[in-house]
């Protein structure tokens, strides 16, 4: 259990202050012992993240080194730690976060001096102390809207920053950032080492599930992360091991869910804590669940089962390599998503992935959009036929053609509902290798929708291409073959039933049969 000095007695007075003293949980308690440089907590509505970042700022400001040229009146060093805290607005920042704080660190009940109202910038200041002498904690409240200029951020001095609601605010803002943290005190005020593996000067933050176009959810939820940036995720409100739930309980979580059943974005968002849209928004997976579907670890490849590769044309070709294994998991391996191209420079990629150590030995199974095979009678060929020559795979034409466009979607909805031995998902994407794929299905990949909420066809995009060039792949797996041969049998039935109706055979509640004779005397 951390504590806090003199503070202790403070805020163990009130529930909100007690709060700091107790855990919500070891994703929480991981977060706020950490002392990476740019850290960020994700979690569900009421999972306890801004008490925990509050928690991991007094942390930090404890065990900050002390001034070297600083003694209180009875000799003792000196600690000083200043936290910049921001939002995108005074009327966010106001309405939320300080009412959040205040609740924790409350100044009406002797916690600390409060200067500054709304709608300006604000500071808490704290001073307390432990067994090694007196805390100076100082923290400064900022807003950051689509005016700022981030050179205003200049000649500003901080020991730590925290970006409230991270994803809602801009990325200049965390860039310019980084000259203005680990300037109060500097290293040299406090004698930490020139040493590049000491950090110092860090920006934490925390954020429901980001929307997957934003730059959080691009830095943070990559599988390659950029040096020093580490996620601390949360699971959903309903997942055994949900945080804060001492504090919130479990029928938080349902009355959340009930009060917004019609709303199946924001449950998604808010509760299941998995990346999206902040609005109603027609995605073409909405069954996917980030948390269990993406795979972090590179999947294993296995040679003895085929590997299809759904190819997507156009001037930004792409293509996927994909398994399904014999109890029916769908596998999704490798991703290529060209910006600009053509048949050649995708075949070359794909003859390159092809030749990777991780499919060595296996087969392969070419297939693509019914449109690439479009001019086989012509001198050169058909577009899927010259990508074919250069990756030196025959072409198979796509078994559900382009007639049934909803089809397509069917084998990865049909895996994405079913679990399997061990509760594994019958669906799995290979986040290391497929980000793109991720990102789409994460909601990405969509269908136009009209003001009048009427549902078109996809939104074409980057993410679009890569993500049809599976759909011709999943086209190829035995369930989309079991779901063809079940539709061209209703199919045959009804044209039957047609076809004796029409000439006056067809009984409703008998067999199939002639019409009778006429009797005699009739």
């Amino acid at each position: 259990m951390i504590t806090f000095g003199s503070l202790d007695d403070r805020i163990k007075q009130y529930a909100e202050g007690a709060a700091l003293l107790q855990s919500a949980g070891p994703v929480s308690d991981a977060f706020i012992l950490s002392n990476g440089a740019r850290d960020l907590l994700n979690g569900p509505v009421g999972s306890g993240k801004t008490t925990a970042c509050i928690k991991r700022a007094l942390r930090a400001a404890v065990q900050t080194p002390p001034m070297l040229n600083e003694r209180d009146a009875h000799g003792r060093p000196v600690r000083r730690y200043r936290l910049s805290l921001w939002r995108e607005t005074y009327a966010q920042l106001w309405g939320t976060t300080i009412k959040s704080w205040q609740k924790v660190l409350n100044p009406d009940k002797g916690v600390g001096e409060w200067q500054g109202a709304s709608p300006r910038a604000a500071v808490h200041r704290i001073t307390f102390e432990d067994g090694f002498g007196p805390i100076h904690f100082e923290a400064m409240f900022f807003a950051f809207g689509d005016d700022a200029d981030p050179d205003d951020l200049g000649g500003t001095e901080y020991t730590d920053a925290y970006c409230n609601e991270q994803d809602k605010l801009r990325e200049a803002l965390y860039v310019n950032l980084a000259r203005s943290v680990g300037r109060y005190p500097n290293r040299g005020e406090i004698g930490l080492p020139d040493d590049e593996r000491i950090v110092h000067g860090r920006i934490f933050g925390d954020c429901n599930a980001p929307a997957p176009d934003t730059w959080v959810y691009r830095d943070w939820w990559s599988v390659a992360k950029p040096a020093g940036y580490k996620l601390f995720r949360q699971p959903g409100g309903f997942h055994p091991d949900a945080e804060n739930i001492r504090a919130v309980g479990r029928g938080y979580y349902r009355q959340q869910r009930e009060a917004n059943a019609h709303r199946a974005w924001w449950i998604r968002v808010k509760i299941d804590n998995e990346p999206g849209f902040n609005q109603e928004a027609a995605i073409v997976y909405p069954d996917f669940a980030d948390t269990e579907m993406s795979a972090m670890e590179p999947l294993a490849v296995f040679p003895e089962i085929p590997v299809i590769i759904g190819v997507d044309g156009g001037a930004t070709p792409a293509a996927c390599f994909l398994q399904c294994l014999a109890n029916g998991q769908i596998r999704l391996l490798h991703e290529i998503a060209l910006e600009r191209g053509d048949e050649i420079s995708l075949g070359d990629r794909v003859a390159a992935v092809m030749a990777l150590p991780r499919f060595k030995d296996c087969e392969f199974y070419l297939t693509g959009d019914e449109a690439t095979f479009a001019g086989e009678d012509l001198p050169n060929g058909s577009w899927i036929a010259r990508l074919g020559k250069v990756v030196g795979l025959r072409a198979h034409r796509p078994s559900l053609g382009n007639q049934d466009k909803e089809g397509r979607h069917f084998a990865f909805r049909d895996a994405m509902k079913r679990r399997l031995g061990f509760n594994e998902p019958g669906f799995l994407v290979d986040a290391t290798h497929c980000p793109t794929i991720r990102r789409g299905l994460n909601g990405t990949f969509r269908y136009h929708v009209s003001k009048f909420g009427e549902r078109g066809a996809i939104v074409k995009n980057l993410d679009s291409h890569v993500c049809e060039a599976a759909e011709y792949a999943g086209g190829e797996t035995g369930q989309s073959h079991a779901r063809k041969r079940k539709n061209d049998r209703l199919a045959d039935r009804e044209k039957k039933r047609t076809e004796a109706a029409r000439k006056g055979s067809y009984r409703p509640l008998g067999k199939w049969s002639s019409p009778s004779p006429a009797r005699k005397g009739a």
